[in-house]
Order: structure tokens, then sequence, then C-alpha cells
């Protein structure tokens, strides 16, 4: 069957070598493919469920194609999860539009994903007989539902990304940057922890995906008011000096169609803060003692600045094979490095960190590189940021940004909620009181019942809360709502409010004012919940 399809891949003008996206070379014939150098996700794929299948040949060569467009153009995770994926429901060959139809709801989504991948790509190859196909599954897909507050996979809480960091800081305090070093210590995974905290902590300094630290070469690190020499670059985009010894980092975009994974950086070089810019510089020295000593151990002596000169092409975050590497000539080993090679880059699995970490609203929290974007996303797009700087900020795309920046009123009055409700929770009950102290600022309520006291008379003083007091003031940080005072009378005054302007409201499409009633609203609510809950408490304390 295999000299068979040869002959007719050959007569159809599909070629059996196939160089992908990597640049490694495949035999579409093989019944594996390698398409990484290094051992990274989807770097093997196992193809010999498509060469022994019993499906026609017309079927076999188109499905061929699909894979083959995904190795020249897209990243091996991609495409390991496109042949995967294509397996359970393409083994026998296409099913008929009626056949597809009809196990359709019983597919998990991703699969349906996948087969409406395989499908539109035919369509965009020129199989215009596969439109049908292609229509029903785009217009079938299940709808995403937004997991911004899902306490495993959403956004981190203030108390959560606050803790993440610590435990990030504090490892890297424990590192002696100038302790002495042989080179069994590099081929360790002492060495491993040390690149995958720095690793860690560039990872939240900079909001950019596992696969992006992993194709940084140390040519990516320069002083702020260098020059990276890039033509996709433009000088005037990049970081000026600001009076301090910083960096400036490039970075390549990880799903960007191209020749090479290294073939599209970002528009605009990132600013590192001075103290991760010393931290960069400390690992740096003790990476380059490193590979001193192995350059030593064969027999090679190499002065500092030609070290440094050969190091600008070696990646930033190596994997421990280059420590162990049996190399027998100097310029074997600097012809391995250049600008667009990935040779002895770790791994994005390597970097890729799952942190446990203490919460406010869970037992456990365990972080991921994932939710380090949704936490920076869902943040800005709290704050009101543009589409293009949140793309920018996070390194994502527009339309993904603008996920973010489009939730429905429902979904922002959740994040409120949530996210606000906690911050509201530390700061206005973390030193509740019962009775005013003397000389405290009282705020009182419409009916002059007194509701609450001020943490800071000056700020209070220069609040500029549409909605005045009380009103304005639950929700406030520097509000402390007394236990005792009847917040309810509050809040029927704000809903009989909130009535009237829906009622006389002259502009349906002027809602800010109705939006912000309905905003406080919830507070008082929250304000309500938490007192009784308080009251209640020192009342079974009384009866013990």
């Amino acid at each position: 069957m295999e000299i068979r399809r040869k002959e007719n891949l050959l007569l159809d003008g599909i070629p059996l070598m196939v160089i992908c996206k990597s640049g490694m070379e495949v035999n579409i014939l093989d019944n594996e493919w390698r398409i990484l150098p290094s051992t990274s996700k989807g770097y093997l794929i196992s193809v010999d469920w498509l060469h022994s299948s019993p499906m026609p040949d017309k079927d076999w060569r188109q499905l061929l194609e699909v894979f083959i467009h995904y190795l020249r153009t897209k990243a091996a995770s991609t495409v390991s999860g496109v042949v995967c994926n294509s397996k359970p429901h393409l083994v026998n060959g296409f099913p008929d539009l009626a056949a597809l139809k009809s196990k359709w709801s019983g597919l998990p989504t991703h699969q349906k994903k996948t087969i409406n991948q395989v499908f539109g790509t035919l369509r965009k190859l020129g199989h215009k007989n596969f439109a049908g196909h292609h229509e029903f599954t785009k217009n079938h897909l299940d709808r995403e539902s937004s997991n911004f507050l899902n306490p495993a996979k959403g956004a981190l809480t203030e108390l959560e990304f606050d803790q993440l960091a610590k435990l990030i800081n504090n490892t890297l305090a424990t590192i002696d940057w100038s302790q002495p070093a042989n080179l069994s210590f590099y081929r360790t995974t002492v060495f491993r922890r040390i690149c995958n905290a720095v690793a860690s902590k560039l990872m939240i300094a900079t909001v950019r995906r596992p696969i992006q630290l992993s194709l940084l070469k140390w040519c990516d690190l320069i002083p702020a008011g260098a020059n990276f020499k890039n033509h996709d670059i433009e000088v005037m985009n990049e970081v000026g000096t600001l009076g301090a010894s910083t960096l400036q980092l490039r970075v390549y975009h990880a799903k960007e169609a191209g020749s090479g994974p290294r073939s599209h950086p970002e528009r605009y070089p990132l600013h590192l803060s001075e103290e991760l810019s010393m931290t960069l510089l400390q690992y740096k020295k003790l990476y380059m003692r490193g590979v001193n000593l192995f350059l030593e151990s064969c027999g090679f002596r190499v002065e500092q600045e030609s070290l440094l000169h050969m190091a600008s092409n070696m990646p930033i975050f190596p994997s421990l094979e280059l420590f162990s590497w049996q190399v027998s000539c100097l310029n074997t080993f600097m012809s391995a490095f250049t600008s667009k090679s990935t040779l002895f880059h770790a791994s994005d699995a390597q970097l890729t960190f799952r942190l446990t970490v203490p919460s406010d609203r869970a037992t456990t929290c365990i972080v991921t590189n994932n939710r380090i974007r949704h936490t920076a996303l869902t943040r800005g797009a709290q704050q009101g940021l543009p589409v293009a700087q949140l793309a920018r900020i996070t390194g994502v795309t527009i339309p993904a940004a603008r996920h973010y920046i489009d939730m429905d009123y429902e979904s922002r009055r959740m994040i409120d909620e949530n996210y606000l409700g906690n911050e509201f929770l530390k700061q206005a009950f973390s030193a509740s009181v019962t009775l005013a102290p003397e000389g405290q600022e009282i705020i009182v309520s419409h009916s002059f019942n007194e509701v609450g006291g001020v943490r800071n008379k000056p700020t209070c003083n220069t609040c500029v809360a549409k909605l005045g007091r009380p009103l304005g003031c639950y929700g406030c940080p520097n509000f402390r709502p007394f236990l005792e005072a009847d917040h309810r009378a509050e809040l029927d005054f704000a809903q009989s409010k909130l009535d009237i302007n829906r009622r006389f409201l002259i502009n349906p499409l002027e809602t800010k004012s109705i939006s912000r009633l309905e905003t406080q609203i919830e507070w008082i609510k929250i304000t309500i919940a938490l007192c009784d809950d308080i009251l209640l408490k020192q009342k079974a304390f009384d009866v013990k």
C-alpha cells in the first residue's frame, strides 16, 4: 500500500519531503514525524494510523494535504492537536454530511474545533466539495463560556497574585549568585531550578507565554537606549535611556505564520525594571561561568570578550543537554548557534510553572502561566484600557484582547462583585466599629441616622463621588460602616431612586447614572450581608 500511495503522491505533485515551520525536514510517509529539534510539546507526531488506514486513496491524499499545510505554517503543538483530534473521526475517511450531522452533538468541543479546521483548510486548498461540511461545522461550534471568575482557571485576586509574586521573589532571594560552581552544577536540576525561577519572574513582568521565553537569545536582551538593528522594529519604538541601568527585551510572536519561530518580533520591545534587569545580569554571569567551564572541559580557551560575542546567539534559558554536549571543534560549537537556531533551547514545557499559593476564596489556588495573562487582561479591562493598549501590554492579538473588553454588562458586574467585594471586605471590616470613636467624622443617612465613620477625613473632604453621601460611600475604602446602622433603609432609598431614574430616563442610550446606582446597590447589599454575619457570630458567642 505504501509503494502504491508513494506513486500516487508523485503523480499528484505532493512532495515526499516537507520542511516544517521549525526548519526540520520530514518524510511524510514515515509513521512518526519529528518536527522539532528539542523535546517540546508536539515535537513527535504518530501518523501510522493514517498510512495504515483503509480509507479511499482520494481521502488519504486530501487529508495528507491538510496535515502538510499545518506542518509548513503552524506551531508543533497546533499540528499535534489537529492530527490527534482528527484520528477518531477521520481514520476511515471523510464522512458524508448526514453522518457528520448525526454525531456532531456528541463530540467534545476540542474535537469539533479540529474537524472544523480540517474542512476549512480543505476549502482553502481548493476542494470546494467540502463547502457544505465547513458551513455546517463553522456554524455549529460550541459557544465558549467565559472563565474570568473561575477560581481554578480564571484571573487571580489581589491576594493570590501578591502571594505568587512573594513566592517567586523569595525563591530568587535565596540564590547565591557569587557561589563557585563546577561543571557538574550546570548539569543538575539545581541550575534548572534557577533558570525556572528567573523565567517565572520574567514571565510575570512581561506577561508572555512560555514558548516565547523559550525562544529568547542573549541578543534579544540589550540595554535601554541601545539599538536592535532589526528592520521589523523601528528605532522610535525601542526603549530609550531612562537615566538608570535598565534593559529592554525583544520578544517574538508565538503564533505568527512564517518561515521560523524567530521570524516575527513584536513591534515594541519591552522595558524591564531596574530590579529585574539586575537579576538577569546576575543570572547571565552565572550562565557564562558555566559556558566557560564547558568549553574548558572540551579543551578550548576563550577570552571573555569572545565568549560574550559567541553567547549572543545562545539561548537565555538553555536545555541542560548543552553542558553535556560532546563537541570536538570550536567552529562546530560556534556554528550551532545562529540568530534563527533553536538548538539547546529549553522547551516551553520546561519553563511552564504550576505553583500553589494561599487564596482568599478557595482552599488551594494553583497558578499557571495562562492565569497570569487572564489576570492582566481582566484587570486591564476593568480599568478601561483601550483594546490596542491591552493587546500590546499582554502580547495577545487584538481580537483576543477584545474578548475581555467586549464583556457583557452582567459579566462586568460579576467581576465587580467578586473582586471588588473581596477588597471591600478586607478594607471596610479590617477594624469594624460599632460606636463612633470620639472626634471621628460621622456619615449620616438621608433620615439623619448614623451609618458609618471616616477613616481619613482629608481624603473624604476631597471626594468627587457623583452620588454623594451616603450612597456614594458604600464600597469606598475610606468608609467604615457601623454594624448596628440601618443600612436597609439606604437600600430602600437607593432602589426607589433607581426606579425613578429608569422611568424618567430622557435618553435610553445614556445609562451611566443607572449603572452607577446599580453598582452602589450591590455595595449596600454586600455591606448588609457582612454586618448581619458579624452580628450573628457575636450573638452566638454571647450566648455561649
